[in-house]
């Protein structure tokens, strides 16, 4: 049964398409150390539906997608204690595809839900200007790409990360600060 759960949820997960770049509004706060939000939406025509995943006690990261067409709404960090400061981390750029706009996931098995939980570790690798979450131990093979946010993919296109670049000092400070 953990088995066929844990398959379903991937189903979150999985990117079915790409569609245009839109505006995103990224805030780093101390109490809720990164929220991304994405366009504008309406939940009286279409609820957010909520993929959550980390060990619930010491990390959380949530991803709000439309219940009926997949749209990515929000991604929050909401704690983790697995934070690594590293000089400088660079995915091998020559292997990895490079795709522009924003992924849109496949979400029509869970239309009689609000939040989707999957156990799983969560890793938070903070660079000189960027910030790295990755919920998953794949190997990045493509990054879709909207203006300063990219989401990491596997070979599966399931999304495997979320990384925040051309973060500025303070705002590093704010995220430093928030998961000490």
């Amino acid at each position: 049964m953990e088995w066929r759960l844990r398959r379903r949820n991937d189903y979150v997960k999985k990117v079915t398409e790409y569609k245009e770049s839109q505006s995103v509004n990224i805030e780093y706060d101390v109490y809720t150390p990164i929220n991304i939000e994405f366009g504008s939406w309406n939940i009286s025509k279409e609820p957010t539906i909520y993929w959550r995943t980390g060990d619930f006690k010491k990390t959380l990261i949530e991803i709000g997608l439309g219940k009926y067409t997949g749209n990515i709404r929000s991604i929050t960090l909401t704690l983790s204690e697995n934070v690594h400061n590293m000089e400088s981390f660079n995915l091998d750029k020559k292997n990895i595809t490079l795709i522009k706009g924003v992924p849109n996931f496949q979400v029509e098995e869970y239309n009689d839900k609000t939040y989707i939980d999957e156990n799983g570790e969560l890793n938070v690798y903070i660079g000189m200007d960027k910030v790295f979450i990755s919920f998953s131990k794949s190997d990045t093979v493509s990054i879709v790409q909207n203006d300063n946010l990219g989401f990491a993919l596997d070979k599966n296109k399931m999304v495997c990360g979320i990384i925040v670049s051309r973060m500025l000092e303070h705002e590093k400070k704010t995220l430093e600060e928030a998961l000490k």
